[in-house]
């Protein structure tokens, strides 16, 4: 397994170094050894579409043609298809885990979601598709469309399409859709992105996690990122 290890954020203070070997070693976001022994990947009665969508195709150009969808989200800022697609992870907790979800939970409490966390920290967590949803329309709703930087306007927009033999939240190759915006801050306005990370899921494409990167945007922008991606790509559709 390629390591992948983290980083603490340049916004927030430096996590606890002092964990386990094993914790160390794992990939960005992957849960902890005695977490993945009870994880379990199933799809939630929210992550299951009225309708089951048509068989896709998988692989580099398979995504490529489902990355429309996330296109067509972008423009009508609608983020109903996390919900549609969220194939949703669980853990039962240990009671000794110090970060990720189960930090500070008794042993035994079960918990569903989609896996989110900030870019080189350990800050993970199991969110439900609804929230990833709505956090979706908001980062839409913030974006400054009169700003502008060395990566284009402030709109929100599709920017990116990578793809990784290793998940960064753990299993198989996946594939990043990465969007994009100038948001407002509290000093100026600064550019964001939200990376939604998609997995070949029998027919269709699934989201298994969602990744916030804070100040280091830059490494899923240039295509410049060993640890990021191996494949890195503009979007058709970018400026």
């Amino acid at each position: 397994m390629r390591a992948r290890a983290l980083l603490a954020s340049v916004s927030l203070p430096l996590l606890v170094v002092a964990v386990a070997c094993e914790e160390a070693t794992r990939p960005p976001f992957q849960p902890s050894a005695a977490a993945s022994a009870t994880a379990r990947a199933t799809p939630t009665v929210a992550a299951t579409p009225t309708i089951a969508p048509a068989a896709e195709a998988p692989g580099l150009e398979g995504f490529r043609q489902f990355a429309t969808n996330i296109d067509q989200a972008v423009a009508s800022s609608d983020g109903r298809l996390f919900v549609e697609r969220a194939r949703a992870s669980s853990e039962t907790c240990s009671g000794t885990e110090e970060l990720g979800p189960c930090a500070g939970k008794p042993a035994g409490t079960d918990l569903e979601g989609v896996w989110r966390g900030l870019w080189r920290s350990d800050a993970v967590d199991l969110v439900p598709p609804a929230e990833i949803a709505a956090d979706f329309e908001s980062f839409e709703a913030d974006a400054l469309g009169g700003e502008s930087d060395g990566f284009g306007a402030g709109d929100a927009l599709l920017y990116a399409l990578a793809s990784s033999q290793q998940a960064i939240f753990g299993g198989a190759e996946a594939f990043y859709a990465v969007v994009t915006a100038i948001a407002p801050s509290d000093a100026r306005p600064e550019r964001r992105i939200q990376v939604y990370q998609f997995t070949f899921d029998g027919d269709v494409w699934r989201l298994t996690g969602v990744i916030d990167a804070g100040v280091l945007f830059e490494e899923w922008l240039s295509g410049d990122c060993a640890d990021c991606y191996e494949h890195w790509e503009r979007w058709e559709g970018a400026p």
